[in-house]
């Protein structure tokens, strides 16, 4: 054999190792980005299922504020109530947009820092619903005595139990925080809060940048 005929024939292997790497990679690109969109299709039905019972919460509470628009001590809580969950609401449907405007066509790491970004956001959203909870028990706490039962929370508390633990909820938040900034280093490293701050921001969303992840590594290795 010459020289020639066996630089031809390496030449011929290497084009058809490069176009099988290159099918290798579009086929494992077309699974993990299906992998990818049916763990964010079960998100946006997660994120839709809320947005309904949330309506629902809005509709009773409108009822409830219409109902007593001449009792501050009943209207104030309500409102505030309605506030919290109009504006969860609001945030629910940014992050619903933002998942159905995806565009598998764009880049892995275009899709990454997307989904990342959403990660952190559900994970911010999460935190904030945590972090005023205990704020606004007390006035779910007089709204709902009201309008399931009738009842008024003002006679039934003392009037100072409820003013204290109002106090604290509202003292919590700026605790919280302060302790969230000042240990985030040391806290980033536990493996308890790695696995809690991933159980915050869902485990469909996890599986889906894990699914990119690895696709990201191998168009690396092969690219």
């Amino acid at each position: 054999m010459e020289l020639q005929d066996m630089k031809d024939r390496w030449n011929e292997y290497d084009r058809k190792l490069e176009a099988n790497l290159r099918l290798n990679t579009q086929v494992l690109r077309e699974l993990a980005l299906n992998r990818v969109g049916s763990s964010l299709k079960w998100l946006s039905r997660k994120i839709v299922f809320e947005l309904l019972i949330d309506l629902v919460a809005i509709l009773a509470l409108g009822a409830f504020t219409a109902n007593h628009l001449g009792e501050p001590r009943f209207l104030v809580p309500a409102l505030a109530l309605d506030l919290f969950v109009i504006g969860f609401v609001a945030w629910s449907i940014r992050q619903w947009a933002e998942i159905g405007s995806l565009d598998y066509g764009e880049s892995i790491v275009t899709i990454q820092r997307k989904l990342e970004l959403l990660k952190i956001d559900r994970i911010r959203m999460t935190k904030w619903v945590l972090l005023l909870s205990p704020l606004l028990w007390i006035p779910l706490l007089i709204v709902t005595l009201k309008g399931l039962g009738g009842l008024d929370a003002y006679a039934i508390f003392p009037a100072r139990w409820l003013a204290a633990n109002l106090l604290l909820g509202l003292a919590v938040i700026p605790l919280m925080l302060w302790v969230s900034k000042r240990y985030a280093d040391r806290m980033q490293g536990s493996p308890l809060v790695r696995g809690l701050v991933n159980a915050l921001a869902d485990r469909s969303l996890n599986d889906a940048t894990r699914f990119l992840g690895t696709l990201s590594s191998f168009e690396k290795e092969n690219g």
